[in-house]
C-alpha cells in the first residue's frame, strides 16, 4: 500500500478515500486524486463542503437508490459544474429485510446472503459499470464513486476499476477490506427513526448487523469468482459486456496510470 494518507480529510464525509498510489502489474501507479470512493454525503459540515469542493471533481457516480438519495442528498452546490450520474431504481431488499426482521436469523445466514449478493452485484449495477468506464474514457476525472456506506456497490465498482487498471487482485482485496478499518461495522449508517421504515434495525442482533456491514475479503472474492466463472478474466468481461476492448483499456490505463 502507498505510504501517504489514503483517507481524505473532508469533515462529515463517510469512508472517503483515494484509490491512487496502488502499483499496477506493468509497474505504473494509479494517479493520485483521480479516482475517489465514499459513502453518503448527508453528514458533511460547512467546512466539509468546502473541502469537498476543493477536490476538484469532474464527475460523481452516485450508486444509491432513489429512496437513499432522497434521504441523504448531495447539497446542490456540490454538484454544480460537474457531471453527476445516477439513476432511479430500487434495491431488491426483500430477502435481506426479511432476514433482518427475523429474530431467528444468525450471522451465518447473513454471511451466506452477502456472498450471493456479491455474486450478483456486477449484473445489478450493469448500467453504473457502463457509465463509470464511459465517464473515464471521456476524460471525466477526477471521479468520485459513492453509495450509502461506500462498501458494497462502491466496493465492487472500485475493485473492478482497479483490476481493469492492472492492479493485482491481492491489492484490490486489501483496498476493499480497508472499509472495515475505517468505519466500525457495528455502527449505524444513519440515525434510525423508531417510527420510520427502518425501525426494525433497532432490534437487529448486533452480530447479524456486523456481519452485513463487514468488508470481508471473501465478499469481494465472490464477485471475482462469479466473473471468472462466466468470462474467465476481467478483460474478457469488459469487452463482452461493455465494449471496453484492449485498445480502450490501454487508453484508460494511459489516462489513469503514471510512472
Amino acid at each position: 500500500m502507498a505510504s501517504y494518507a489514503r483517507l481524505l480529510t473532508v469533515a462529515g464525509s463517510r469512508n472517503l478515500r483515494d484509490l491512487g498510489g496502488y502499483r499496477a502489474m506493468d509497474g505504473r501507479r494509479v494517479r493520485r486524486g483521480m479516482l475517489l470512493r465514499s459513502g453518503h454525503p448527508g453528514e458533511l459540515t460547512a467546512e466539509g463542503a468546502r473541502q469537498f469542493a476543493a477536490l476538484g471533481l469532474a464527475a460523481i457516480l452516485d450508486l444509491r437508490t432513489t429512496e437513499e438519495r432522497a434521504g441523504q442528498p448531495y447539497p446542490p452546490s456540490l454538484a454544480e459544474g460537474l457531471h453527476y450520474w445516477t439513476r432511479d431504481y430500487d434495491l431488491s431488499r426483500g430477502d435481506i429485510v426479511t432476514l433482518m426482521r427475523d429474530p431467528a436469523t444468525r450471522a451465518a445466514d447473513i454471511h451466506a446472503h452477502m456472498l450471493e449478493t456479491y455474486r450478483r452485484l456486477l449484473g445489478e449495477q450493469r448500467a453504473a459499470v457502463a457509465a463509470m468506464f464511459g465517464l473515464l474514457l471521456a476524460g471525466r476525472a477526477p471521479l468520485l464513486i459513492n453509495c450509502t456506506a461506500g462498501k458494497d456497490r462502491t466496493g465492487v465498482l472500485s475493485a473492478l476499476l482497479l483490476a481493469a487498471l492492472g492492479v493485482p487482485l491481492e491489492i484490490v482485496r486489501t483496498d476493499y477490506a480497508l472499509t472495515e478499518q475505517i468505519q466500525d461495522p457495528r455502527a449505524p449508517l444513519f440515525p434510525v427513526d423508531p417510527d420510520g421504515p427502518f425501525a426494525y434495525l433497532l432490534t437487529v442482533d448486533p452480530e447479524v448487523w456486523r456481519t452485513m456491514m463487514r468488508s470481508a475479503p471473501e465478499y469481494i472474492d465472490a464477485t471475482f469468482g462469479a466473473l471468472a466463472e462466466s468470462y474467465g478474466s476481467v478483460e474478457t468481461y469488459l469487452a463482452a459486456e461493455h465494449g471496453v476492448d484492449a485498445q480502450a483499456l490501454d487508453r484508460l490505463r494511459n489516462l489513469l496510470l503514471e510512472g
